[in-house]
């Protein structure tokens, strides 16, 4: 065994060539942490949750400052009054809206902002029982925020629609808007500067993609794992999750991306988990059933064979050098923070063996 207070010369050669890689690990890592900027890109396609977890990394590490937040007013009152009209537009093409309701629908269809009145009656019309129950049916309705987030909204309307409102900081993660073009994140966690960047999830904004595709030193894919029966809100004939594998292909086969190390969120697990007692995921993918009866899958219940089948089929369509599965739910700021522990302990670790200082 090697003593920490033996003298040199009483090493075996073996002994000083382990001191020697031992240093060299040492020095390297140090190295990468003072040099090295590493710089995350956050892919996948549109509502996957990338915006969500830059704003948690934002909060996280300090960089959410007072004007930030204030920006998200307007984007909430947005958000709580197209779900409403959305969801109404879904009610009228499933069955009807009820006549007790109609004259209020009305009003709410064709209000341009989320005032107090327009708030008042998002309200009222909430309150009523035949609404709540065409929204707990609505999950292929391409709501914003989704169903869970419908429900934020409609909860808050009053809240937000107040001349006076300042959003905290759970509402900053609910509010849901469009990323359009680049949006570079720049924080520092444990030595180490980081930079997350994050673009357009929608088919038309992947264009601008290439822009981002130099130096970069891990791929961050996210995909929502809950939109496994809803369709693209640019492409009603396109299943979400089937586009996220397709794209997830399209990348991790990529010229830009070889030897890049990919890290995949399964995200929205508490809506998943949630859906699949409702929506069975037998229901949408026919080899389910047979995948989950078979031997590997024999210990885990409906939650956990249910999203090992998806990540099954993310390895399957795998083509790259290599990728690091996580379950995740990004409204979730501790879950963030223990994610993030472990992808910053990747990253270097895949730093320094392409470096082969490991």
């Amino acid at each position: 065994m090697l003593s920490c207070g033996g003298n040199k010369k009483d090493l075996t050669p073996e002994q000083k060539d382990a001191q020697s890689q031992s240093r060299k690990i040492d020095n390297g890592i140090k190295k990468e942490k003072d040099q090295l900027a590493f710089k995350l890109l956050l892919l996948g396609t549109g509502d996957s949750g990338k915006s969500t977890f830059t704003k948690q990394m934002a909060f996280i590490y300090g960089n959410a400052t007072s004007d930030f937040i204030a920006t998200f007013a307007s984007v909430l009152r947005d958000n709580c009054l197209d779900g409403m009209q959305t969801l109404l537009v879904n009610m009228e093409e499933n069955g009807g809206i009820p006549e007790p309701i109609a004259d209020l629908a009305k009003q709410i269809k064709n209000a341009s902002d989320l005032d107090p009145v327009t708030a008042e009656n998002i309200v009222n019309l909430w309150n009523n029982k035949s609404l709540q129950g065409a929204l707990s049916k609505a999950h292929n309705a391409n709501i914003q925020g989704g169903v869970a987030g419908a429900k934020f909204y409609f909860d808050n309307a009053k809240r937000f629609a107040a001349p006076s409102f300042i959003p905290n900081k759970d509402d900053t993660l609910m509010a849901r808007r469009k990323t359009v073009g680049i949006v570079e994140t720049h924080f520092e966690y444990n030595h180490t500067m980081f930079t997350l960047v994050d673009v357009g999830g929608q088919r038309s904004e992947r264009k601008k993609w290439l822009h981002c595709f130099n130096s970069v030193t891990a791929v961050i894919f996210l995909t929502a794992i809950n939109e496994y029966d809803m369709v693209l809100e640019e492409d009603t004939s396109t299943n979400r999750l089937l586009e996220s594998l397709k794209l997830w292909k399209a990348l991790t086969s990529s010229q830009f991306f070889k030897g890049t190390p990919f890290i995949l969120f399964l995200n929205k697990s508490d809506l998943f988990q949630d859906k699949i007692s409702k929506v069975p995921l037998g229901d949408i993918f026919s080899d389910f059933d047979q995948v989950a009866s078979s031997p590997e899958f024999s210990n885990f219940n409906t939650f956990e064979k249910s999203w090992q089948y998806i990540l099954k089929q993310f390895r399957s369509h795998f083509e790259g050098y290599t990728f690091y599965p996580h379950l995740t739910n990004v409204l979730d700021t501790e879950l963030c923070k223990k994610v993030f522990v472990v992808v910053q302990d990747t990253v270097v670790k895949e730093t320094l063996k392409q470096s082969q200082l490991i």
